[in-house]
């Protein structure tokens, strides 16, 4: 099953950047952080913006929580709306895919879910930072408040 979930994601990333958008097919990298707020758990990750059309950005991410004991993480493909904005300010609504494993010694578990999100950017090159609120929905659907920086 694990296999089949990596396989899906990985598919859908490769077949996300076969469709950017030649023009403003500029990816950029960042860090995040913040909170799994249902579990009390902080995270920090990694993430890549792709602008794919006009207004539509593919955002995947990674991002590791500190729990005790035992290792958490996540891996999504999201994709989000950019609204436009005559300000340095935009707000974007989005979703998609996620995959979060979860390990306590020797027992593991894997289970797939969806992300809607919603955030804020503020876009002052050559660094952007941004606030964002995710909703992982899946066996446990979970509030994940955060932030971070696009370089």
């Amino acid at each position: 099953m694990k296999v089949k979930l990596y396989f899906v994601l990985c598919a859908m990333t490769v077949l996300s950047f076969a469709t950017l958008d030649k023009a403003a097919a500029q990816a950029h990298f960042g860090v995040r952080g913040g909170l799994y707020a249902d579990q009390d758990h902080g995270f920090i990750g990694a993430h890549a913006l792709a602008p794919v059309q006009r207004n539509w950005v593919f955002t995947p991410n990674f991002e590791y929580v500190f729990v005790e004991p035992g290792s958490y993480y996540t891996i999504n493909a999201d994709l989000h709306y950019d609204f436009p904005s005559r300000s340095n300010t935009i707000f974007y609504l989005g979703g998609g895919l996620a995959i979060a494993h979860s390990a306590i010694e020797e027992t593991s578990h894997t289970e797939a879910g969806l992300n809607l999100l919603t955030g804020i950017s503020f876009s002052r090159r050559p660094v952007i930072p941004f606030v964002q609120a995710k909703v992982m929905m899946g066996e446990d659907t979970q509030l994940i408040l955060g932030g971070g920086l696009t370089f």
